[in-house]
């Protein structure tokens, strides 16, 4: 039995008022439960906690992380199973324009989830004026409320968060990528070979005979202007 983990990111995992995990790669995992045959139970923790597990436990599968250099050898990855960016937001009303990492740098703070996996790379970077938020919607309540002129986020999450808040898609714009962005199920270093070829030759099917591409359609079409 495979153990699933995942946080809340919608709109690609999220508890709903019902209480029921949904989202879109929690759809793609039952839709690949069932093309494997596989049994999974899914449960949502804290991001660090979710992280912690999946490098401490056997036959463990985070779902959707983002793929990166530090976390290539870590884990093994069936996917991709979406696309994205990672992109510094600012409020549409202040007219901010950024054209470097230079000129993120030199602003007087910059909004982004504690947890997310681009804190170590702009830490790196030289960016000393980060705003390290509990949340997404905490980062999008503190730049719409004016408490930092930008913010970091995956691009696909911004549109829910803003329908949360009741706020025009337009309230908020892009004004610099930082980085293309992948999401992947990582399954610890002890499962097996053939159960991540089953997975992914699933994944393959879903992709090929459009199933997958349905489900994006029904939870990622949410855009934003650029």
């Amino acid at each position: 039995m495979l153990h699933f983990y995942t946080t809340e990111v919608p709109p690609f995992a999220f508890t709903d008022r019902a209480g029921r995990i949904t989202g879109y790669c929690i759809e793609v995992v039952h839709a690949l439960l069932r093309r494997t045959g596989d049994r999974g139970e899914i449960v949502s923790l804290p991001w660090a906690r979710a992280y912690q597990t999946a490098l401490s436990e056997p036959s463990t599968v985070l779902i959707c992380p983002k793929r990166t250099e530090e976390r290539e050898k870590l884990f093994q990855w069936v996917g991709p199973l979406f696309s994205t960016s990672t992109e510094f937001f600012a409020r549409t009303q202040d007219s901010l324009r950024i054209n470097s990492l230079e000129e993120a740098r030199g602003v007087s703070s910059v909004l982004i989830q504690r947890n997310y996996y681009s804190v170590p790379d702009l830490q790196r970077a030289g960016f000393q004026n980060l705003y390290l938020t509990t949340s997404p919607l905490t980062s999008v309540r503190m730049l719409l409320g004016g408490r930092a002129p930008l913010m970091v986020m995956d691009r696909l999450m911004l549109p829910d968060l803003l329908r949360q808040e009741g706020v025009s898609a337009d309230a908020i714009e892009s004004v610099f990528t930082l980085s293309p962005d992948t999401g992947y199920l990582t399954f610890s270093r002890d499962v097996p070979a053939a159960v991540l070829k089953r997975w992914q030759s699933a994944l393959n099917d879903m992709q090929r005979t459009g199933t997958l591409n349905q489900l994006k359609r029904r939870w990622l079409s949410g855009e934003l202007p650029r």
